[in-house]
């Protein structure tokens, strides 16, 4: 799509450290979008992205303070259309600010638990769903809680982030007799929303009634890391399990296909990426039994559940993952159809550009030019 013969202008709001929010600017800039990107959080070498406030101040601070601003950048970038990423603090910013035409994207924790908070958290969140020209939900649950708050149903999409096709070349390349321990990954970010002490604590269980039986990654950082530490190290099973920090898209691949068994302990969850990745890798995904993912897993079908923080039901259904070779293999198959067909980032993200596009068209009185 050319506009008056140059590419559209995007605007883009949302967390320079974000790994999510990279790929989305990443993804618009290689597609030769015009793109501007500004966060409110700090911004790491080598991010493109502008800070919206260039000092240190509280964070309701600093988003009231960048309301002139925005609007400001607004008046000389004078995007075609502007996307933020997460409702609180960048979907409330942009509305607040007043600018159109808006997509705010929700990813989970913003509108399964923000509204919850306090009164004054779920008025702005309905404030933002109702001024906002487009939603993007990646989940049906997310959707739903959407028209709940009252969100119009015609102005929600649903567009989960996806995997990109390298991770689906790595199913097809496992090995039906995998080494012995098998080895089960994690890889949530270590804060209390994820309560990644469930799996700690299920792998000294495992430990102690089958030793050998499994080996543990667990990858990420966190608030918590120290505390798993401790906690691997109190309950004996601190030999068995391997902490890894974040790790590089190439080496996190590697990983995950050096792994036969996917754990995620998280309280609350919209379509989790990492999920997909273990599918699209082969692994055999555990999650906890939440609604979003049961979008994707069918329980003894393509992956296994259990109940939040009950490390008991994890321990038993990794015992059963690693007897069970032919659901782990009938999984395999199941899961890499279902990513390759509803979770290819690019497929996912041209849906995305043509949301964008038909908005453009729709705000222009030319109707946009290609």
């Amino acid at each position: 799509m050319l506009i008056d013969g140059r590419p559209p202008k995007i605007l883009i709001l949302g967390e320079a450290a974000a790994v999510h929010a990279q790929r989305w600017v990443g993804h618009f800039r290689r597609r030769g979008w015009t793109v501007r990107w500004l966060s409110l959080g700090a911004i790491p070498s080598g991010v493109y992205a502008e800070p919206l406030v260039k000092m240190s101040l509280p964070r309701l601070a600093a988003l009231f303070l960048s309301v002139r601003r925005l609007r400001r950048i607004v008046r000389t970038f004078a995007p075609d259309v502007i996307s933020a990423l997460f409702l609180p603090d960048y979907g409330w910013l942009a509305t607040m600010a007043g600018v159109h035409p808006l997509v705010v994207s929700a990813w989970g924790s913003d509108i399964l638990i923000g509204p919850a908070k306090s009164r004054w958290h779920r008025r702005r969140i309905q404030y933002v769903l109702a001024r906002a020209d487009r939603l993007v939900a990646d989940a049906e649950l997310l959707r739903e809680c959407m028209i709940a708050l009252g969100a119009a149903p015609e102005r929600i999409a649903i567009v989960p982030l996806g995997v990109d096709d390298e991770w689906l070349t790595l199913a097809e390349q496992r090995s039906d007799t995998p080494a012995s321990p098998l080895t089960v990954i994690s890889c949530r970010r270590q804060e209390p929303l994820y309560r990644v002490e469930t799996l700690v604590t299920a792998a000294a269980q495992i430990v102690k009634e089958k030793p050998g039986r499994a080996r543990f990654v667990i990858i990420g950082y966190g608030s918590r890391h120290d505390h798993l530490l401790r906690l691997a190290a109190q309950t004996g099973c601190a030999d068995h399990i391997t902490f890894k920090p974040w790790l590089p898209a190439e080496e996190l691949r590697e990983q995950f296909a050096r792994s036969e068994i996917y754990v995620s302990t998280s309280s609350s969850d919209g379509t989790s990426v990492s999920l997909l990745e273990a599918m699209a890798a082969g692994c055999l995904p555990i999650v906890t039994d939440l609604p979003a993912n049961r979008e994707w897993v069918e329980p003894g079908v393509n992956g296994l559940v259990f109940p939040v923080g009950d490390a008991s039901a994890l321990a038993e259904q990794i015992h059963r993952a690693v007897s069970d070779t032919s659901l782990r293999t009938a999984a395999r198959t199941r899961n890499a159809a279902i990513v390759a067909a509803r979770a290819r980032w690019c497929d996912n993200m041209a849906q995305m550009e043509r949301l964008m596009t038909d908005l453009i068209a729709a705000h222009s009185p030319a109707g946009g030019q290609t």
